[in-house]
């Protein structure tokens, strides 16, 4: 029974304690809907991670997380750190309650609850792919898996202002702009040597993205032509840069022409090594870790995921095609 039945993961601090507010509607949404589930809330930081294992070691095979991007990262975390069975037997499905809620974006999945959970009952199933990153905190070498995106310098910054927001109760996508213009009153670029599967750039970086899907920063396209399952990161690292030069090109972030930047370079790979002097910051999936030196790999179609009816594989190359045949007018 438990193979068929759900695993509700509810992150309570998610959306600011939104997710605590609307738990009720959703609870009522999954009995409307005939979805047989047990749940828990999160009552600490990788909480979710344990309490996924638990979940999988009990007979679950099927986890639905309640929350961001965040809430998703340590469900995925706890799914590939159990030994009980292969992450290739648990599905995936997320309800999305989170501030940005980037990873939702790539799979055309309803922020609407009743609609959410319509997608979650009707099961259609997307392999995607995952990443693995080592990277340093305190000296001791730790190991994350991701979904959607890390990112380096720059980004971690932001990532680091706008949780520091969250902790305090602020909620809302702004708060990715507030810690975007907060943080370059003090970032100060850093010098790197990234190796994407042989191929090497040393140069004074900004910032840099590893991405598996297409957005993060609450619904910027800093990788935009990611698919998500074809066993490569899409990287964009950001040269050094003026402060007015980013205020003036943050459009570019939102609409898909970041690549066209003079200063920006785009590379895919399997692998992906960074150096930097001094070392520079890391998040991944909107949480903040650790610092380089920073080793990536990724895992082929190795997670299950639930996407939203609309969602097509085909509609999603055709529409980075036809993006990328308008960068190039």
């Amino acid at each position: 029974m438990l193979e068929t039945s759900w695993y509700v993961v509810v992150n309570p601090r998610a959306g600011g304690g939104k997710s605590v507010i609307d738990w009720p509607k959703i609870s009522r949404l999954l009995n409307r809907y005939d979805i047989r589930y047990a749940h828990a809330f999160t009552e600490y930081k990788y909480h979710a991670v344990e309490l996924t294992i638990k979940a999988i070691k009990s007979g679950y095979r099927n986890i639905i997380a309640v929350g961001g991007d965040g809430t998703l990262n340590e469900v995925v975390n706890g799914i590939f750190l159990q030994q009980q069975v292969s992450p290739n037997d648990i599905t995936v499905g997320v309800i999305g309650v989170g501030t940005g809620n980037d990873w939702f974006r790539m799979y055309d999945i309803p922020h609407n609850y009743e609609e959410c959970i319509k997608a979650i009952k009707n099961k259609r199933i997307f392999r995607q792919d995952v990443g693995v990153v080592e990277y340093y905190e305190s000296s001791v070498r730790h190991r994350r898996y991701f979904v959607n995106s890390a990112g380096v310098g720059f980004d971690a910054e932001v990532a680091r202002r706008t949780n520091r927001l969250k902790d305090l109760g602020k909620r809302g996508a702004i708060l990715y702009i507030f810690s975007l213009i907060k943080a370059l009153v003090r970032y100060r670029s850093t010098r790197i040597n990234v190796k994407v599967d042989g191929h090497h750039i040393q140069d004074k970086m900004f910032s840099l993205t590893v991405g598996i899907c297409r957005y993060n920063g609450a619904g910027m396209k800093q990788v935009p032509y990611a698919l998500s399952d074809d066993g490569l990161f899409d990287i964009t690292v950001i040269k050094r840069i003026s402060k007015l030069n980013v205020i003036a090109n943050i459009h570019r972030l939102y609409n898909g022409t970041i690549l066209k930047h003079s200063r920006v370079v785009g590379l895919r790979g399997r692998s992906v090594e960074i150096m930097s002097i001094p070392s520079a910051g890391l998040e991944v999936d909107g949480e903040s870790l650790g610092e380089t030196p920073l080793r990536f790999s990724i895992l082929k179609q190795s997670l299950s995921v639930i996407v939203g009816d609309r969602f097509s594989e085909a509609k999603l190359v055709k529409n980075i095609h036809n993006e990328l045949l308008e960068v190039h007018q």
